[in-house]
């Protein structure tokens, strides 16, 4: 390869290596902001949590509470941002694995994010799609597929939703996390474990419910709390989605980086040998040209 061409390589490697820093620091300090946000939901929690003490919910029949249908709702989390490692399909082995665990023809699929979408449509599997996360309109988009999945718990075309979807556990490590969503009797059962008792510690019932007067009915009740936290629980996993996406993209840009500047070593060494070719080259052909006027002259 000739030197001009080694240094233009270089260049852009160089140039490339500068471009692939900026973007790890850009995830680095995206992932660093959002985390010091999630502090908030301890305190929605913390609030949220003592509208369940009001009345006993655990025993009202209702879908939101128990399993009425033995369909398995995934709804599965993608990011549509490119430099992941791999983590979508992760995410999307997971749920397959679920699925088959439960019965592929007895589950019903929510994908978020258009690279999600795609997948599930290459392989001609049926689901309900909707638009990547974008932290301008995470709330919005929490609400939007809670109205989804709820609306089919109710007609019960689900029974127990669960969502997959991938969890930061440091910056520089991610898992694949399966949650439950739906139903969420534990919410309103004082005495099993669940984010409602962490924040209560077990104080137990304001009233039963065959002891108030109530203006709504107990359904409504249920389905306006539980709304209200599948909404909460969402957005929680959608900043979960993005801070997971933030890390993998920033430890997959180092990892690329590295690997580029071992690249430009090889190019710097390859350009300091030929620069050194061509030198010497020009000192032979200089020698030997003065060798050859030097003759010249003699035989004259």
């Amino acid at each position: 390869m000739q030197l001009s061409e080694l240094r233009k390589e270089l260049q852009f490697n160089t140039e490339l290596v500068q471009l692939i820093e900026t973007l790890k620091n850009i995830a680095a300090a995206q992932y660093h902001v959002m985390e010091k946000e999630k502090e908030r939901f301890d305190r929605f929690m913390d609030a949220f949590s003592e509208f369940f003490r009001v009345v006993r919910l655990v025993d009202v029949d209702d879908p939101l509470v128990r399993v009425m249908t033995d369909v398995l709702g995934i709804v599965v989390i993608t990011s549509d941002s490119g430099f992941m490692g791999g983590l979508n399909q992760g995410v999307i082995r997971r749920a397959q694995a679920e699925a088959d665990r439960h019965g592929s023809d007895r589950t019903a699929y929510v994908v978020v994010g258009d690279k999600g979408c795609g997948t599930f449509e290459d392989n001609e599997v049926e689901f309900t799609g909707f638009g990547g996360i974008n932290q301008e309109t995470i709330y919005e988009q929490a609400l939007a597929v809670k109205d989804h999945i709820v609306k089919e718990v109710l007609a019960q075309r689900m029974g127990k939703v669960i969502i997959v979807y991938p969890r930061p556990l440091s910056f520089s490590a991610q898992t694949i996390e399966t949650i439950n969503l739906l139903p969420c009797a534990e919410l309103f059962d004082e005495e099993a474990e669940s984010e409602v008792t962490q924040h209560l510690g077990h104080k137990g019932f304001m009233a039963d419910a065959r002891k108030i007067i109530v203006e709504s009915t107990l359904s409504d009740m249920l389905e306006y709390l539980s709304g209200v936290w599948v909404t909460s629980k969402l957005f929680e996993v959608f900043e979960d989605s993005k801070l997971a996406e933030f890390s993998a993209r920033a430890m997959h840009l180092e990892g690329s980086g590295q690997t580029l500047e071992k690249d430009r070593a090889k190019l710097e060494h390859k350009c300091f040998k030929a620069a050194h070719e061509l030198i010497d080259k020009g000192m032979r052909e200089s020698f030997a040209s003065r060798g050859k006027t030097k003759r010249r002259r003699s035989a004259a």
